[in-house]
């Protein structure tokens, strides 16, 4: 730490390629320096140092809020679904709609707190058997606990829909939509198809509708909810480097859809 230091000492161990270091101080430089091993711990020279600035004041860090889900076992033209705790002002609402028809098509998305919502993603469509599609609020305004409910119409009765709600802080609050991404199939492994990041420091957001169950998150991802009884997932990780991302998850082998959708960390 500090301009121009020469005594070094190490921070991390790193199994791939980044790394992310923490809990620095604002408005400071940082020297670094990096070497390889291999199996058998035999260690390579130094590399040059390289150097940064952090920021000045704090970055918030992208942080999941809450969740919450509605999965009537009837076709319905109206779903709601409530957040049961409060919402901070200036975070991010994601709405994964989903259905099992290709029929039904998204009137509307609103809440009760006046948020906006946009389509980020879909509608993805399995033809005859399924939909969904991803929504976004961007910069919401407060809301006491049980105060906010989502409610999602359809332009026809949609087969057993499957709407999941899920809140997140530290988001940007201008333009918060990196880059999407979609797929569908019918194996055991259930993927969007990747999308290039513009922006470093992104909360890569995924969710399925699948036919037949879900088992679990993909690697690296966070399974924050599995529907119960469509066993539909939402899942989330956090990346700290532009690259190219997918939303995964296992599956039993049956016709899914995938989605992904990467939105920015607040400045």
């Amino acid at each position: 730490q500090g301009s121009g230091c020469s005594t070094f000492t190490q921070v991390a161990t790193a199994s791939g390629t980044a790394y992310n270091d923490i809990g620095l101080s604002a408005s400071t430089s940082y020297s670094y320096r990096v070497r390889a091993t291999d199996a058998a711990g035999n260690l390579g020279p130094y590399s040059n140092i390289a150097g940064a600035t952090t920021a000045s004041g704090s970055v918030t860090p992208i942080t999941f809020v809450q969740k919450n889900y509605a999965t009537p076992q009837s076709a319905q033209a109206s779903v709601g679904v409530r957040f049961t705790s409060a919402q901070g002002a200036g975070d991010l609402n994601v709405v994964v709609v989903g259905w099992n028809d290709s029929t039904a098509t998204v009137g509307t998305v609103t809440d009760s707190s006046g948020n906006v919502y946009q389509r980020a993603v879909g509608p993805t469509v399995q033809s005859g058997l399924a939909t969904q599609a991803i929504y976004y609020a961007f910069n919401i305004v407060g809301a006491a606990a049980n105060a906010n409910t989502v409610t999602v119409t359809f332009n026809t009765p949609a087969v057993y829909p499957d709407i999941r709600i899920l809140e997140y802080s530290g988001i940007a609050t201008t333009s918060p939509l990196d880059v999407t991404a979609a797929a569908i199939g019918s194996n055991s492994s259930a993927s969007s198809g990747a999308a290039t990041t513009t922006n470093a420091n992104d909360l890569i957001f995924g969710a399925d509708l699948t036919v037949t169950e879900t088992t679990g998150a993909g690697s690296g991802f966070t399974s924050r909810m599995i529907t119960v009884p469509d066993s539909d997932i939402a899942e989330d990780r956090i990346v700290s480097a532009t690259g190219s991302y997918a939303a995964t998850a296992s599956t039993t082998p049956g016709a899914w859809i995938m989605q992904m959708a990467a939105f920015r960390r607040h400045p």
